[in-house]
């Protein structure tokens, strides 16, 4: 009996298997051909009060062969209430599925940083197939002339802003980098302020410039750095290598060229005095120009002359970061994270802040004066 029941139940079991697989609905997959790959996107702030959002995608269009020459690209526009919406309409207007696995960059508007930020990066960061580590920007004068300027140096199926931000491209001391994750950080926490590259296009469009950042402050206007103090907070920040020095006084006038370079600094809020960040920066570089002729024997000198000069730019950089009311390099997050927590001390750092001495201690190590003796 046992064994003709076990005979009856593999038939039916293979029934039941067959009329699951049946009534299944399909995966989600798609096949390349039916989908089509968002580069880069963009959100401009409209002066509607309707439709506030103006949403930009810059869409790779698929070659039938890679010797093909030239770019190909299309663009979507919509403007909406809120970005999810002019991304649903946008789905409207093509005949494949949008894919964003691909999205390395966005870029806002200027006119989006004068908004609340929390609620514009809200799409980005539900959305599981938006990257975390896409690079963020603000374009001028808008996200759109940005994302459809198209340099000639542009191949098909890339994406000039990826060789601006990933390193394997261009490196530059004057490109400031800032991704998703990092600015969503800054936006949420206390003790530090967001700042973004200034992504700046040509009127013919065929160039695009990013040689300044702009710091933004949820209580305060956007400061822009200009490229120099843009430089300096990346030496500052991300201890950026390949830094230029410009060194200029009544008997020398030289460029130095750094390779290597290490910031670090420390809160000093000793009750007894007023409150000091003490910085140190280590370079090591050689001299890569001079209106003067050099002399390798006075390498000590040219280095001590350089130490002032980066102090002097460091300084400056950072009393102005002070009286704007400015914090990008974190430094009331470090005050919060190195004291026992009592709810209070991001009220305590930005008494303490406008009141705080900077010393900068900057020494430079040159160890050539180039090939030519």
């Amino acid at each position: 009996m046992k064994k003709k029941v076990q005979h009856l139940a593999k038939p039916f079991f293979i029934i039941v298997a067959v009329m699951v697989l049946l009534f299944q609905s399909g995966c989600g997959f798609k096949d390349i051909d039916k989908r089509i790959f968002v580069l880069s996107i963009g959100i401009d702030h409209t002066k509607s009060e309707e439709k506030p959002f103006r949403v930009v995608l810059k869409l790779a269009v698929p070659s039938g062969s890679i010797k093909q020459s030239g770019t190909e690209y299309t663009y979507l526009t919509e403007e909406s209430e809120s970005i999810s919406t002019a991304i649903r309409i946008l789905k409207s207007q093509t005949d494949k599925e949008l894919d964003f696995g691909h999205a390395k960059v966005i870029v806002f508007g200027e006119e989006v940083l004068h908004h609340e930020l929390e609620e514009i990066i809200d799409f980005f960061l539900r959305r599981r197939d938006i990257q975390m580590i896409s690079w963020v920007g603000v374009g001028q004068p808008s996200a759109e002339s940005v994302l459809k300027a198209e340099p000639e140096s542009e191949m098909a199926g890339s994406h000039a802003l990826f060789n601006f931000f990933d390193q394997n491209g261009v490196e530059s001391s004057l490109i400031v980098t800032s991704y998703l994750f990092d600015f969503r950080r800054r936006v949420m926490e206390t003790g530090i302020d967001p700042i973004l590259p200034v992504l700046n296009t040509s009127e013919d469009k065929k160039r695009i410039e990013v040689s300044r950042a702009i710091v933004v402050n949820s209580d305060k206007k956007p400061v822009e750095l200009n490229e120099k103090q843009a430089t300096i907070y990346n030496l500052m920040g991300n201890n950026a290598d390949r830094y230029d020095v410009r060194v200029k006084n009544d008997d020398l006038n030289f460029t130095v060229a750094i390779d290597t370079s290490k910031v670090t600094f420390d809160i000093n809020t000793d009750s007894k005095q007023k409150p000091i960040i003490k910085m140190d920066i280590e370079m090591v570089g050689i001299i890569q120009e001079a209106d003067v002729d050099t002399d390798s024997s006075k390498l000590h000198t040219y280095s001590e002359v350089t130490s002032k000069t980066v102090k002097k730019d460091v300084t400056e950089v950072l009393t102005m970061f002070q009286e704007e009311g400015l914090d990008p390099l974190g430094f009331g997050l470090r005050y919060k994270a190195t004291r026992l927590n009592n709810n209070k001390r991001y009220e305590e750092w930005k008494e303490l802040y406008p009141k705080v001495t900077f010393e900068v201690n900057a020494k430079a190590s040159l160890k050539s004066t180039g090939v030519i003796e």
